[in-house]
């Protein structure tokens, strides 16, 4: 079964190999490598997930879901700054690494590799409730950090509902309630907008780990708070999954085991990528911890996937 397992994510593997390569060799330059993330987040990563949620019945329990996903986020934000005293860490974003997730470059793709596109819903009503924290707690306060740059909540509310991926659900939830989707497969011609929607998500797993691949990377400096960071960042959130999954998952919404996965798979993952894009540009020596903690994180995360859905399977 391990073997299995390992099996299914070492294409993952290979592509972040592939990916490192190309940064090496000049194969790939940095704005064809922004470029592909753009098509990646507005178009192949949507089509995606459209698809899995217009094959879905949504049920109000699943928002409970979302809901609790989104205080545990807060509530981690706080245990950040808690550690951020005790360990006297004089970086202002240090709290900001103990919450939210890089769902969208990594767990969506290391999930539909596992478990295949008609499962994704699982995972992104997980991933509901923290992107809706990242862009409504997580944006305010690095865009606070930056005086120049202050958002207000209906900005940030504006950018929330013209993201691709919350596009995507919404109009999923909607075509599959209404019927629209069985019209669209039936029809010879509007058959076709959804054969291009499937080409395009099939596309999503290789250039999402591609993109990882290139941008890996971590420098000796500040190595040892770095591998604290991470271990500790895992320990907490794996008790905090430990626990979501017998009290919420199981006994209260009584779900699968793939649903038991997504959030197992969500709790292993990286701070969000984002953070160091919000950074001013003379906070260069947190920028460099960040990417740090980030790329060594991702590793443990794709680790850490292997032997917990191992144990779940």
């Amino acid at each position: 079964m391990l073997l299995s397992i390992i099996s299914k994510i070492f294409p993952v593997l290979i592509l972040f190999t592939l990916g490192q390569y190309f940064k090496r060799s000049g194969y790939l330059s940095p704005n064809t490598l922004r470029e592909i993330k753009t098509l990646v987040v507005n178009l192949f990563l949507p089509s995606l997930i459209f698809l899995s949620f217009s094959q879905t019945n949504v049920e109000y329990k699943h928002l409970l879901i979302a809901f609790t996903i989104f205080v545990t986020c807060g509530v981690l934000l706080f245990m950040g700054y808690g550690i951020k005293r005790v360990l006297n860490i004089n970086s202002k974003y240090y709290p900001l690494l103990f919450t939210g997730f890089e769902a969208g470059m990594l767990g969506y793709s290391i999930f539909t590799l596992f478990y295949g596109p008609e499962n994704v819903f699982k995972f992104a009503l997980i991933d509901l409730g923290q992107v809706t924290f990242v862009f409504f707690v997580m944006v305010g306060i690095l865009t606070s950090f930056k005086d120049t740059q202050k958002q207000s909540f209906k900005n940030m509310l504006s950018s929330f509902i013209k993201t691709p991926v919350i596009i995507a659900i919404i109009l999923g939830i909607i075509f599959q309630k209404t019927g629209l989707i069985n019209i669209f497969q039936e029809n010879i011609l509007l058959s076709s907008l959804i054969e291009t929607l499937k080409l395009l998500s099939n596309i999503t797993v290789p250039m999402i780990a591609l993109v990882i691949g290139y941008e890996l990377g971590f420098k000796k400096k500040n190595l040892t708070l770095t591998i604290s960071t991470v271990v500790l960042r895992h320990i907490i959130l794996l008790i905090l999954a430990f626990i979501l999954n017998e009290i919420l998952i199981i006994r209260l919404l009584h779900l699968d085991k793939i649903f038991q996965s997504a959030l197992f798979t969500m709790f292993i993952l990286p701070a969000p990528f984002i953070i160091p894009l919000y950074m001013r540009d003379e906070d260069k020596e947190d920028a460099e911890f960040i990417a740090g903690v980030l790329a060594l994180n991702t590793i443990i995360s794709i680790i850490l996937f292997v032997f917990v859905n191992y144990l779940l399977t």
